[in-house]
């Protein structure tokens, strides 16, 4: 059901203007464009109203306004998701947290950052590093993602490996509930045994069981050097050997990332640059990143991972460990995106996470229904925990809707949750995953996911049409 209409209620705007300041309210008639998608579709949604608040309590006063009037909240942070989370489907109202972007407090003794959920999270990677310690989730979108819609999807980023998620630094949230109460889940300490985990039920929750509005996130010390590693490889299965080989030997990568020779060769024409000395361009590539504090220590790392791979290898090994090396060897990953969307092109992500053991027959089986289907697949990413973007390329032209692209994704899917793998590594289920669920889920599970949405959300105003 879409409850936007054509006439905004009077007495629903003079309420809102009664708790916010009227130049944070617009019309949403205007601004389909930028606040109507986020960046999983280039469908514009139609709502009626956009809603900039300055505090929980403003929040919490609106959502009250839309349960009496009832009105579906979409709140939205960065819009970088890739999943629909914050597409306004059921039109109604979009709440922007984008006025809530103050870095609370960095407390270096607890190592804890308290921060809006509206801080932008590049933001506030920078800040907590000139105090010498580290928020390690830093995902490739965090210049324009928020570090609450980065905690609503549990986000990951390359160095999860390592590092972990969203979810590992999370020690507490101020959540605006759908009755419009405000909660803290749980503490401000390392340790927490007291009563239910209300703060991981929040994470990853995607805005449909309530508002995260503040974030508690503990931080570690920042590391002093970080290395990279880049080879080439002539074909998969010497590529995911290679993988295998690391993640077996007990030494400690940051990131393993990988990227197929498609995905090389179109982002590389893309840059229209040459590759680094040692690396051809047409081949699959490995990246591996190191990090600690001591040189020697990690110098010993390398040389015993070039030790592990180098007969699988159908090139030189290159390393990087000044900014600029770095720069250099990572660029090819870090334009993938750009070269997808290209001239006519746009891109639909898949971003199943298999057991890492089932990394090969996973790209082998992507690959053959790439070629089944005749569409052009990007495979690359966090090969390292398995979990791989598998980006689907069509031209703006054909539909992503049209059924040989869906007949495409319905057989990834399969085939991952077939391998024992997940709907969503790290990006969340909003719409566009949302039908893939019972794949991987019973109907037990997922009748208890929308018995708990009920109970928190009965009249399904919050973030209405996503994950169940």
């Amino acid at each position: 059901m879409n409850f936007s209409s054509d006439t905004p209620s009077p007495d629903f705007l003079s309420a809102l203007h009664a708790v916010c300041n009227p130049k944070n309210i617009e019309l949403g008639s205007v601004l389909n464009e930028s606040y109507g998608r986020d960046e999983a579709t280039k469908r514009n949604y139609t709502f009626d109203y956009l809603v900039k608040p300055v505090s929980a309590l403003e929040i919490a006063e609106i959502v009250k306004i839309c349960n009496h009037y009832n009105i579906p909240i979409t709140p939205r942070g960065g819009g970088s998701s890739v999943s629909g989370g914050a597409s306004p489907v059921n039109g109604g109202l979009v709440l922007s947290t984008e006025n809530l972007n103050k870095i609370i407090e960095i407390n270096t003794l607890d190592k804890i950052v308290v921060v809006e959920c509206g801080v932008v999270t590049e933001h506030l990677c920078k800040k907590v590093e000139e105090k010498n310690l580290y928020f390690p989730i830093r995902p490739s979108s965090a210049a324009i993602s928020f570090v609450g819609g980065n905690v609503a999807h549990n986000s990951g980023s390359i160095n999860s490996l390592k590092y972990g998620s969203a979810k590992d630094y999370v020690l507490n949230l101020e959540v605006v509930l759908p009755n419009g109460e405000i909660i803290w889940t749980g503490a401000n300490t390392s340790k927490n045994s007291s009563g239910l985990n209300l703060t991981q039920l929040f994470v990853g929750s995607e805005g449909i069981l309530g508002i995260i509005t503040k974030v508690v996130l503990k931080l570690i010390p920042k590391p002093k050097y970080e290395y990279t590693l880049a080879a080439e490889f002539g074909d998969l299965k010497a590529l995911c050997h290679a993988v295998l080989s690391i993640t077996e030997s007990g030494i400690s990568p940051s990131a393993i990332e990988i990227i197929d020779e498609f995905a090389v060769n179109l982002t590389a024409d893309f840059l229209a640059a040459k590759m680094p000395v040692g690396l051809s361009g047409n081949k699959a590539l490995l990246l591996v990143n190191f990090d600690g504090n001591s040189p020697a220590l990690l110098d010993e790392v390398l040389e015993n991972c070039y030790e592990l791979i180098k007969d699988l290898m159908s090139g030189d090994v290159l390393i990087g460990k000044t900014p600029t090396q770095k720069e250099e060897l990572w660029k090819i990953r870090m334009n993938i995106g750009g070269a997808l969307m290209q001239g006519s092109k746009v891109y639909r992500d898949v971003d199943i996470a298999v057991p890492v053991s089932k990394l090969l027959a996973f790209m082998e089986s992507v690959k053959s229904i790439s070629e089944h289907q005749r569409v052009n697949i990007a495979c690359f990413g966090h090969a390292g925990n398995g979990n791989l973007h598998t980006m689907i390329s069509v031209d703006k032209s054909s539909d992503l809707e049209a059924k040989y692209v869906i007949e495409a994704i319905d057989q990834i899917y399969k085939i991952g949750i077939e391998m024992g793998g997940t709907i969503s590594g790290e990006h969340g289920i909003g719409m566009l995953q949302k039908k893939y669920m019972p794949l991987q889920y019973s109907e037990s599970y997922l009748n208890l996911s929308k018995a708990i949405k009920k109970v928190l959300d009965p009249k399904n105003l919050i973030n209405p049409g996503k994950i169940v």
